[in-house]
């Protein structure tokens, strides 16, 4: 299947997962895959532009695909695409949290892949024809397990420790738990979370942007009155003076997949920006939901009805319902006498992810809801 994506990316770890995720994964399905970049030209018109000769330059595409937002792809460019009887698909990405960032070019499209369910009201009020749910996934290529050995018996997270992601594992620190965090961000000058008693900054102009982004839709309401609320809280800052956190660099895909095979535990942060502060916190599943499984790690998550129908508790990923069955399941996976358990866990992991949760099999998905299994 010939596909083109355009796709605006800079030479940044939030836009090189693609690559190693589902592109690398397309091709070696036996795609080709051909990746328009329209941060390379001086204007989002002349991008457009572009990207329209090439597709007419060249016969046999089967599929467009975008994930971009409306201001880089513009609608006009999505009519002409069609007009040439190319199938097209919108990836929503970031759904959940900005749908409106796609609002004007998302009903022109033959099928909108959401990641989230909750705000698919707005894009069927919108007009789009064809929604499909399908979560992240792990190209299991890109992510293999480590050799088996025992278990680093600490909990393991890698990513920025932004919004209430701090909160958490403060908790855990403050329960007697030790947490290893790969991130730059905490040896940035600019990261004022990382003080210890250090009130999280106020700056007008960033809650005036979250509330043009968030005040439109309900959950985006939650979200902008959480990070208000979070930045308020004395416990918020990273209490990183704590004995039991231990900071690192970031690392790159390879070393996280090590690094998720020989932790014990591995923390993925499922609730929305700032509201795990929140009663009823805000879940988003991310590519590391899928991440961590394909590299043989043991995920350690807060339960929810969507990640339960991917991965069996106790079986597969350990889930908990509160900050106590947090801390007090932590204790019990980094307990020594539990090293052959998490292994199996480990194991059994990797097994559903590799069977699972792949983009090919999303993408397999998506390709038969526009006809396309049969093409090549």
């Amino acid at each position: 299947m010939k596909i083109f994506y355009y796709f605006l990316e800079y030479p940044t770890p939030m836009y090189r997962w693609q690559h190693d995720n589902l592109i690398d994964e397309l091709r070696r399905a036996g795609h080709e895959v051909v990746t328009f970049n329209p941060a390379l030209y001086p204007t989002p018109a002349q991008a457009n532009e572009a990207a329209l000769a090439q597709l007419r330059a060249s016969a046999g595409w089967h599929l467009f695909m975008s994930c971009d937002d409306q201001h880089i792809l513009l609608p006009d460019t999505v009519r002409a695409v069609a007009a040439m009887g190319i199938p097209t698909l919108l990836i929503a990405w970031d759904n959940l949290e900005l749908p409106y960032k796609q609002r004007r070019i998302a009903p022109l499209f033959d099928a909108v892949w959401l990641t989230s369910h909750e705000t698919a009201y707005l894009f069927e009020k919108w007009g789009c024809r064809n929604i499909i749910f399908l979560p992240y996934a792990a190209n299991p290529f890109t992510y293999t397990p480590a050799p088996a050995a025992p278990p680093r018996r600490s909990v393991v997270f890698v990513g920025s420790p932004y919004g209430s992601r701090t909160n958490k594992i403060n908790h855990l620190t403050a329960s007697g738990i030790p947490v290893d965090i790969y991130s730059n961000a905490l040896s940035s000058p600019t990261y004022n979370s990382s003080v210890k008693g250090q009130a999280k900054r106020f700056d007008p102009a960033d809650i005036a942007v979250k509330a043009s982004r968030y005040l439109r839709f309900p959950i985006g309401r939650q979200v902008l009155w959480s990070t208000i609320l979070n930045k308020l809280k004395r416990d918020a800052p990273l209490c990183i003076d704590s004995p039991l956190l231990i900071p690192h660099p970031s690392v790159s895909f390879e070393q996280m997949c090590a690094l998720y095979s020989a932790h014990a535990l591995a923390l993925n942060i499922s609730e929305l920006r700032d509201t795990y502060i929140l009663p009823t916190p805000i879940h988003k599943l991310h590519l590391r939901t899928f991440e961590i499984p394909m590299c043989g790690g043991l995920q350690f998550t807060w339960r929810t009805p969507e990640i339960e129908q991917y991965f069996d508790d106790s079986r597969e990923i350990v889930l908990y319902d509160s900050r106590e069955e947090m801390a007090d399941k932590a204790l019990f996976y980094l307990n020594p006498k539990r090293d052959s358990q998490v292994a199996r866990l480990k194991a059994a992991a990797r097994r559903r992810a590799e069977s699972c949760h792949t983009w090919t099999a999303r993408f397999n998905r998506i390709f038969a809801s526009l006809g396309l299994l049969s093409a090549n």
